[in-house]
């Protein structure tokens, strides 16, 4: 519990009496931001809109928060007002600092515990009609949350000790409107959680490879069996090669074999190639159904599991067709990668670099320094580089969840790296050995354009060599690959939205003509 815990909800929902009792249960500090704001403008909180207006009473808000956020010592509890977390920016930052729990209320919930109470200026007239309104208009800021803890029927102490489970927990917020999710890590978080995340559903396909089935899928199956779930499996022949709309046909008709409904869930098992097959299966199947990632590949939780970016390839154009389609919570249990072959841990770590080189130099300095405890595959410093990266990558996503700008800066290294990856055929190199070949194409190409400094680029090249990847690009067909480029989906028209390093957590994306590129990326060879 190093982060705070945030208890956020509607009005009347029981937030203050919850963090209260979250509090006493764990010894830690207790802010009740209202009261903060009371005590900071000397008046009751009525009085404060009535005089100062709601927009100077959001603007204290806001800053109280943020204090308390970046107050070092002890994580408190912190009880938050039914709006202080409409404002997405602030949310954002919110998810990312702390873990956060909304409270779920309903209506006549609210007209029930509220009644004729005046201390509520949001509420004055009809109670249910302007509940119904604000809880609307105030979706997304209970729907982004770590979790959401239904509240009718339930003792402050039992809504407690869920919160309290939460933030012992401590996961990943993904935040995406109705689809938004939880990232857990750790060792065993598979079989601890796995059946939560797919209540309420009473059937599930599990989703997994002829490598990775015979080593979990048994124990993952037995705990649905004794959880009553009807169960289905299906095992499709590992390899990129197979990634495709063939093997996404076979699960479809597997998913309708077995009666699945909309209500029932998809539980992809396995790395890369799994994780992107099931959720494109998912999205496609009865036009949406829930899916549950459980990432057996470092590559798999560090990076295709989180985002709802799903599809197959066509051909020789990488992951050409697919859909946004979130899954509803993502396991990455780091006791999977004890089994994970040699080649493929090692290539998973390549884009734990280009995450680094995106958003955390710690992360950076880490991997340099920690070369030893990574080739031991150490439970605690695995958590550690993992979570990093699920961070990096969830505050990207939940900024631009489809795509539209920001989220571009994921792509470094992969456009030279996904048309040498193509080249070789998806079999003579990993994906993660394309992609630290292609990071060494656009720190090269960045330093020929201006934008990369030279000894940014000679510092990440001699991390991916300590971590054993692949350095050499001068020593593929370049030539064969460049004319692959013209497939990046980045593509438009002429140009291609390149990704440029000029410092660690330090990226920047320009359009580079698409002619220009390919010449940039055969000159690589000389």
């Amino acid at each position: 519990m190093k982060r705070p815990l945030i208890v956020n909800g509607f009005m009347a929902s029981g937030k203050s009496s919850v963090g209260k009792r979250v509090a006493e249960l764990t010894g830690r500090p207790f802010v009740d931001l209202d009261s903060r704001i009371e005590a900071r403008f000397g008046a009751a909180i009525p009085r404060i809109f009535a005089e100062q207006g709601e927009g100077a009473f959001r603007r204290a808000e806001r800053e109280e928060l943020l204090a308390v956020l970046g107050t070092p010592g002890e994580a408190p509890v912190v009880a938050v007002g039914g709006g202080c977390l409409v404002r997405r920016e602030l949310r954002l930052a919110a998810l990312d600092q702390a873990v956060v729990v909304a409270l779920q209320v309903t209506p006549e919930e609210v007209v029930e515990r509220v009644g004729s109470d005046a201390s509520r200026p949001n509420l004055a007239g009809d109670t249910r009609s302007r509940a119904e309104e604000l809880l609307e208009l105030r979706a997304d800021a209970y729907h982004e949350a770590h979790a959401r803890l239904e509240t009718r029927g339930q003792s402050t102490h039992d809504v407690a000790l869920k919160a309290l489970a939460v933030w012992k927990r401590d996961p990943v917020a993904v935040a995406s409107g109705e689809a938004s999710y939880a990232v857990d890590v750790g060792s065993g978080v598979g079989p601890a959680l796995l059946l939560a995340s797919c209540e309420p559903s009473t059937a599930v396909l599990l989703i997994s490879d002829g490598n990775v089935a015979p080593l979990h899928a048994a124990a993952l199956e037995q705990l649905l069996h004794g959880a009553k779930k009807r169960l289905a499996r299906l095992d499709f022949v590992p390899g990129e090669q197979n990634k495709t709309l063939a093997s996404v046909q076979r699960a479809l008709e597997a998913a309708l074999a077995a009666g699945l409904d909309r209500k029932s869930k998809l539980v992809a098992l396995g790395g890369g190639v799994t994780t992107d097959m099931t959720g494109f299966t998912a999205a496609s199947y009865l036009r949406g159904v829930n899916w549950v990632g459980l990432p057996t590949t470092l590559l798999a939780m560090v990076d295709a599991s989180v985002g709802g970016k799903t599809g197959v390839d066509l051909g020789e154009a990488k992951n050409a067709v697919g859909a946004f389609w979130q899954p509803s919570a993502v396991l990455c249990d780091v006791d999977y990668l004890k089994t994970e072959p040699e080649r493929g841990y090692r290539s998973g770590l390549a884009e734990a670099v280009k995450t680094a080189l995106i958003g955390d130099p710690e992360l950076f300095e880490l991997l340099e320094r920690e070369t030893a405890g990574i080739a031991a595959r150490d439970a605690d410093l695995l958590t550690d580089i993992v979570r990093r990266c699920i961070r990096v990558k969830a505050r990207v996503v939940s900024a631009d969840p489809r795509e539209a700008g920001l989220r571009a800066v994921l792509n470094l290294g992969h456009t030279v790296g996904h048309a040498v990856e193509a080249q070789a055929g998806f079999e003579r190199l990993t994906h993660g050995e394309a992609v630290s070949l292609g990071m060494i194409a656009a720190l090269r190409i960045g330093q020929r354009l201006g934008h990369t400094p030279a000894d940014l680029a000679a510092r990440a090249q001699a991390l991916l060599e300590k971590l054993q990847l692949p350095t050499a690009i001068e020593r593929e067909p370049l030539a064969e690959a460049a004319e692959l480029i013209g497939h990046d989906k980045k593509r438009a028209g002429s140009q291609v939205k390149f990704v440029f390093a000029r410092g660690v957590g330090d990226v920047i994306t320009a359009p580079v003509d698409l002619s220009e590129l390919r010449e940039l990326t055969r000159a690589l060879a000389t």
